[in-house]
């Protein structure tokens, strides 16, 4: 006959409500119990074996992958909703559960008692002070961590930036005007030098008024789009930091009846299942974002093991994907 509550709470010699409460509210009752009640289950090997050893190794075998709240829900931000995707897939294989929230829902993550964080993207300071002060383990991603000592996988974004510059300037565009997504600083100045430095390598002047700065999101990118393709000296190429910032661009220049490239060539940035969805095809710097997001989930469960973790970062190399927009 298989164990029963009752049978655990006699071998451990406690109550039935101090079982069921070591079980549901872990920190409501005392170490020394929890791991009687715990040495119990698995002597009598009562179900749910798995919560008796999460209690005795002090685990629970939850992650928490946590995004900015403007990347908030990710279902319909595809870079971070692809990320997490990775994170989620490589947590299960090694038995580990995710939970998906966004910085401001710190709560709703600590009460799931996890064992450790992803922080994606933009860092709130305040949240990582505090998971540093527990002894956390944290790894960020898609963002450059300011301590040195938290491990961190991004992609390479000056090169990216570069590849996609030179390869609208090898297509003989010399007029490149520069959509710049209001994404985390980080990443907005490394795309921004790399895409002045390209411009200076060539000779090719920089215009202060070929550049917008605009919110990440479609409709903003085709308001910023139309003002720039209004001018009689417009561009003849956009490069884009995001793909929804170049989606949003090509909507602004179908409207105008302007042919893409013939026209105006859109270059976005990511990669992201986006691309695929619109005709013409989006023409993009491929950044592996399932590699980064498996990659992190990796090493933050190699932490919580307390394994070795090797490099601190990890750079990972994008790739430019061209499609029909260039």
């Amino acid at each position: 006959m298989a164990a029963t509550i009752a049978d655990v709470a006699r071998l451990a010699g406690c109550s039935i409500t101090t079982v069921s409460r070591a079980y549901s509210a872990p920190e409501k009752v005392r170490e020394q119990t929890r791991l009687r009640i715990a040495r119990a289950a698995e002597a009598l090997h009562y179900s749910p074996n798995a919560i008796a050893r999460a209690m005795v190794r002090q685990r629970n075998n939850n992650l928490a992958f946590v995004v900015d709240p403007k990347h908030y829900p990710i279902m319909i931000n595809p870079f971070y909703a692809e990320m997490a995707e990775a994170v989620q897939q490589e947590a299960e294989a090694r038995g580990y559960y995710v939970y998906i929230t966004a910085s401001n829902h710190r709560d709703l993550f600590m009460k799931k008692r996890v064992d450790g964080v992803v922080l994606a993207g933009q860092i709130d300071q305040a949240l990582l002070a505090s998971l540093r002060s527990q002894g956390m383990p944290v790894v960020q991603t898609n963002n450059r961590p300011e301590h040195g000592d938290i491990p961190s996988i991004i992609s390479d974004d000056y090169q990216g930036t570069v590849q996609a510059m030179e390869h609208l300037i090898g297509r003989g565009h010399t007029r490149i005007g520069l959509l710049a997504g209001r994404l985390q600083p980080y990443i907005s100045e490394i795309r921004y030098q790399a895409y002045c430095d390209v411009l200076a390598r060539h000779g090719l002047p920089f215009r202060a008024d070929d550049i917008c700065e605009v919110e990440p999101r479609q409709e903003d990118a085709c308001a910023a789009a139309d003002a720039l393709l209004a001018r009689p000296d417009r561009p003849t190429a956009l490069f884009c930091m995001n793909d929804r910032i170049a989606i949003g661009a090509m909507k602004a220049a179908l409207r105008r009846g302007m042919r893409i490239p013939e026209e105006l060539a859109v270059m976005g940035y990511d990669g992201s299942s986006l691309c695929t969805v619109i005709e013409p095809e989006l023409t993009s710097v491929r950044v592996d974002i399932e590699e980064i997001g498996r990659r992190s989930a990796q090493i933050l469960i190699d932490l919580i093991e307390e394994k070795p973790v090797g490099p601190v970062q990890i750079v990972v190399q994008p790739r430019l994907a061209l499609r029909a927009t260039t």
